[in-house]
């Protein structure tokens, strides 16, 4: 019996959606809105809308790096994600909220494999980017495995993990958490360049059912 399957490739901005819809061609790209509610309140609107079989996720976006652990421009495939900021904070670090208080919600999630060669990173996902080098400093001393910085990055795994759904995320390093300046534009350059390479092919073998693809 064949199966239907269905892959969303996903952008969290509108910025980043129309850097790589030329190379995307023939998918569709969808942005969700940047921050982790916006997020998961797309992603719940479109799977009630469409009840998807066989589902897939590709979640192509910026972000910042931490303490310079991936250069500008490159691509990194995050796998584990992190919720960052729900808890207690204190002086010196943020301390989450211990589990029985969570209910079983969990507050970090592991990818699977990845289908690409490339560098790995850690993703923490906060609700608000670290504005400067002193915030930056906060949350890399809080979570020192963490490697880059997000908004949404957890909303993508805890959808995935709700409806059994694969999440593949790849990030290009767009700056340094804390830093002002930003190389957004050669940042998009590397994923639209990124997509065309190797985010079609990967489409097309999560759409074939190839094995090498999901998640063991």
């Amino acid at each position: 019996m064949s199966v239907d399957r269905t892959v969303w490739l996903l952008t969290p901005s509108r910025l980043e959606a129309e850097a790589i819809r030329p190379a995307a061609h023939p998918y569709a790209v969808q942005y969700t809105g940047v921050g982790a509610l916006a997020t998961l309140h797309t992603l719940w609107r479109r799977y009630f809308t469409e009840q998807p079989v066989a589902l897939s996720l590709i979640v192509i976006g910026i972000a910042g790096s931490y303490n310079g652990k991936h250069p500008l421009g490159s691509i990194v495939y995050v796998e584990k994600e992190i919720w960052g900021d729900l808890g207690r904070r204190y002086s010196r670090r943020f301390i989450p909220t211990p589990e029985w208080l969570r209910d079983g919600f969990p507050l970090e999630w592991m990818a699977p494999p990845s289908p690409l060669s490339l560098a790995r990173g850690i993703g923490l996902t906060l609700h608000a980017l670290s504005a400067n080098r002193r915030e930056a400093r906060y949350w890399s001393r809080s979570y020192p495995e963490a490697t880059i910085e997000t908004q949404e990055g957890a909303a993508f795994y805890l959808f995935g993990h709700a409806v059994g759904a694969p999440v593949y995320t790849f990030r290009a390093i767009s700056n340094q958490v804390g830093h002002r300046r930003w190389e957004r534009e050669a940042a998009l350059d590397s994923l639209a360049t990124f997509t065309r390479n190797n985010v079609v092919p990967l489409c097309e073998r999560l759409l074939a059912g190839d094995s090498s693809a999901h998640p063991r």
